[in-house]
């Protein structure tokens, strides 16, 4: 059964950038949380942040761990198709129906689609 995670172009590259931003974003949250009062102005900045997190981890985590494993090489360790295939043994097909679904699922939580 081929799944259909179809979703316009620009809505799947911003998701897609979202969620290559992840463990940025954790990061910058984390910075901020260590130093809140350096960033009185921000407030608005980390709200949205911490929303767009909130969507992700919440996809993440409903995922099955082949998806969960193969999300977290796509997106978190940012391989390519090919040094997933190489380094982690992640097929092409699992690659991709993997990465299209976690991006189907994020637009979905973001209210994109």
């Amino acid at each position: 059964m081929k799944n259909n995670y179809k979703i316009p172009w620009h809505i799947r590259q911003y998701v897609k950038r979202e969620l290559m931003d992840y463990k940025d974003n954790k990061k910058l949250v984390e910075k901020y949380k260590s130093n809140i009062a350096a960033y009185k102005g921000d407030t608005r900045a980390l709200l949205l942040v911490l929303a767009r997190l909130k969507y992700i981890e919440t996809v993440l985590d409903s995922l099955n761990k082949e998806d969960r494993e193969a999300a977290e090489i796509i997106f978190i360790d940012q391989y390519t198709q090919s040094g997933a295939e190489i380094a982690k043994g992640l097929s092409k097909k699992a690659f991709y129906n993997a990465m299209n679904k976690v991006i189907y699922l994020v637009a979905r939580e973001m209210d994109l689609l």
